[in-house]
């Protein structure tokens, strides 16, 4: 059954710009209500829907019927509506893997914070442990330095390096009696290695 609007068509597919006017100004606002429903985007469903149109007025020459053309530019705001919904959640995924990203960063930036507090700590208590006792524990735990190379560097008794160290770790125990984690580290990361 041939129709009005199938001339119309045929109008727009030789070039006539005023018959495309007229689709235009027909399926504009269908076009606009379908992508608005799809996307929740009125910005987003305007571009759709030129988009839509241009692409039907690019391919013209295709369409000898309406309900083609009709078919054509729905379909074309569809696929483009669920392109802009994957984009989106696309997006929204990346958005949470960055936020995901930042918290991880400030934690690693809060743990790297705490272990230079730790730190500061730790070397702030062996600054003050007395003279005999800061040496030979640097040297000892430090340097790695044997109690006899450490006898000989500082001219004292291997038993006298021996109780140095005895004292100095139990100075350092009570230095750090508040600060658990600086305790801790002293033992694992200092003595214990």
């Amino acid at each position: 059954m041939h129709t009005e609007k199938d001339d119309l068509v045929k109008a727009v597919a030789k070039g006539n710009i005023k018959a495309f006017n007229q689709l235009f100004e027909e399926f504009y606002a269908p076009l606009f209500y379908y992508s608005y429903n799809l996307v929740q985007d009125k910005e987003e469903a305007k571009d759709i829907v030129l988009t839509a149109l241009y692409k039907g007025w690019e391919r013209r020459e295709q369409f000898l019927q309406y309900q083609h053309i009709k078919s054509f530019l729905y379909l074309v705001v569809r696929n483009a509506g669920l392109n802009f919904l994957k984009k989106e959640q696309h997006s929204a995924t990346r958005m949470q893997e960055l936020s995901l990203t930042a918290e991880l960063h400030t934690q690693e930036d809060d743990y790297l914070a705490t272990e230079a507090e730790v730190l500061k700590k730790v070397f702030k208590a062996i600054d003050e442990l007395p003279k005999k006792c800061r040496e030979v524990f640097k040297l000892s735990y430090l340097e790695n330095k044997s109690v006899q190379e450490i006898a000989d560097l500082l001219q004292i008794t291997p038993s006298n390096v021996s109780a140095q160290r005895h004292r100095a770790l139990s100075l350092l125990r009570l230095a750090l009696a508040e600060s658990p984690f600086a305790l801790l580290y002293l033992y694992i990361h200092i003595i214990g290695h």
